[in-house]
């Protein structure tokens, strides 16, 4: 492939990328990119395509190998447990079966994990796990993950799961809790069904990914699925900026700064 095409179809996946999830590259992040992008067009014998061929796969039957491998599965049960146990417990400790979203889901350990905490503390719920790539929720409605991932999960959670061999399994009274369905985070469209359903939205790690735009068409569609006075959290490494303030409230419990929903 020619410099000078290997260069254009860069550019024209990036902002095929960012038109289809949001996820935006800048220039810091482009050699993952490349790297990310190179590694696909070979793997699907496409590595000395035209520009214009790249883009008529990639629009057309190769979208969701585009969107999979852009997405950041990047969890783990239990992350930032503290954040989510001041939650459950002092944030939305009044809603005996809380209604919780979780944006941006990969491959589930969050919403499991929300759930297994809402058990361990006598409550129940339904927990939404939304992701935009059919791969990561096929793994989360599984429930099936490697053993590795045990270490993840406290001695005295682990009741909520069965080991098989060299994987285990979310026990189904966990299961039952949680559904998972595909979702564009920026595209209004995907959340039409869901207006004024939360009580809680977690976007944990997600809108770190997102530019000024992207993430304010994010934050828009996830005030539209709160309920009014619901609240979002992001991870305790995030802060939402003034500029979204008309949207969300900050506010603090303890050391974390949580987002409770403006009108």
């Amino acid at each position: 492939m020619k410099g000078s095409d290997r260069k254009r179809i860069l550019s024209l996946l990036r902002d095929l990328i960012y038109q289809l999830t949001g996820n935006y590259y800048p220039e810091e992040r482009m050699r993952i990119f490349e790297y990310k992008i190179e590694r696909l067009l070979k793997n699907i014998g496409m590595d000395r395509e035209s520009p214009e061929a790249v883009m008529t796969y990639f629009m057309g039957k190769g979208r969701d190998a585009l969107i999979d491998l852009m997405t950041v599965p990047e969890t783990k049960f239990f992350r930032e447990r503290e954040q989510l146990e001041v939650l459950l417990d002092k944030v939305i400790n009044g809603i005996p079966a809380p209604e919780i979203a979780s944006v941006g889901c990969s491959t589930g350990q969050e919403p499991y994990t929300v759930a297994m905490m809402l058990r361990r503390r006598g409550r129940t719920g339904r927990i939404t796990g939304f992701d935009i790539s059919l791969g990561v929720l096929e793994k989360a409605r599984s429930g099936i993950y490697q053993i590795e991932e045990i270490r993840d999960i406290p001695e005295d959670y682990r009741d909520f799961i069965k080991v098989k061999g060299n994987v285990f399994e979310i026990k189904e009274d966990i299961r039952v809790m949680v559904n998972f369905k595909r979702a564009n985070i920026i595209d209004p469209s995907d959340f039409s069904g869901f207006t004024g359903t939360f009580d809680l939205v977690l976007c944990r790690n997600v809108l770190i990914y997102f530019d000024r735009s992207s993430k304010e068409a994010a934050l828009k569609n996830i005030w539209t699925i709160l309920k009014r006075e619901g609240v979002l959290t992001i991870s305790s490494t995030e802060i939402l900026g003034k500029e979204f303030h008309d949207l969300f409230e900050p506010f603090k419990v303890g050391k974390f700064f949580f987002y409770r929903r403006r009108g």
